[in-house]
């Protein structure tokens, strides 16, 4: 069995759809789902936003399950210029190195540092600051938490991201804080709507950037079951 972790249900639906005989349940905050995508067992788990929530979740999830490798996966924010939206980026800094061998027979990716932060970096300014002092190219809020969690057990990780904000994006910080609620690891939509409805020039951002998820997903979707195909069937 691999896990396949996921911060937010926007980013796990496409993979959750590609699985069969599937049977959903929560524990906790954490909704899981157990299936078979191809033909290996899964658990795929939506393990919160922020380094805390999602080393708590992937906590659980071993406490409950017995994964032979990890997969953390998401959307990330580019540090630099040279990386676009839907690019996929492999971690080279928190990817175990046994996984290298087969990722090298896998397309359509890149590798690349990655930095986890407890802020969302919005701006250029930010990107700045986080590419010079972490030496990283990718943003995330998860890494970190998970991999020294799941290395510490000398479990195969991978860590994993499709760009979904470019460099000289400016997200609009406020209302994408508005719209999700960590704590309970799920939307909130009347708040963000509250926001939105007193913060007219973040309305027009928002959109943009949500739009830009459909396709970063999709991106993420493929490339993971590349590795789905690729990993030992063991696992």
């Amino acid at each position: 069995m691999i896990c396949y972790a996921f911060p937010v249900a926007h980013e796990a639906e496409s993979l959750l759809a590609k699985c069969t005989q599937r049977e959903s349940f929560s524990i906790g905050p954490m909704a899981c789902t157990l299936g078979n995508l191809g033909a290996r067992q899964v658990v795929i788990a939506q393990i919160g936003m922020g380094q805390a929530r999602a080393r708590e979740s992937i906590q659980t999830v071993f406490r409950y399950f017995r994964p032979k490798a990890v997969v953390l996966s998401g959307y990330g924010g580019a540090l630099v210029p040279q990386l676009k939206l839907g690019q996929i980026i492999v971690s080279t800094n928190f990817t175990s190195e046994e996984l290298l061998p087969f990722l090298r027979l896998l397309s359509g990716f890149d590798f690349a540092a990655f930095c986890t932060a407890d802020e969302i970096a919005g701006t250029t300014e930010k990107r700045d600051w986080y590419a010079q002092s972490m030496k990283a190219q990718v943003i995330d809020m998860e890494t970190a938490g998970v991999a020294d969690f799941v290395r510490e057990r000398e479990i195969p990780f991978l860590a994993v991201r499709v760009i979904s904000d470019e460099y000289k994006t400016v997200l609009p910080s406020a209302a994408l804080a508005a719209g999700f609620d960590p704590a309970l690891n799920r939307p909130t939509p009347v708040r963000l709507l509250k926001h939105l409805a007193l913060h007219s020039r973040d309305v027009r951002p928002f959109k943009e950037f949500v739009a830009n998820l459909g396709i970063a997903r999709r991106m993420l979707t493929t490339f993971l079951e590349q590795v789905n195909n690729e990993l030992p069937r063991g696992w």
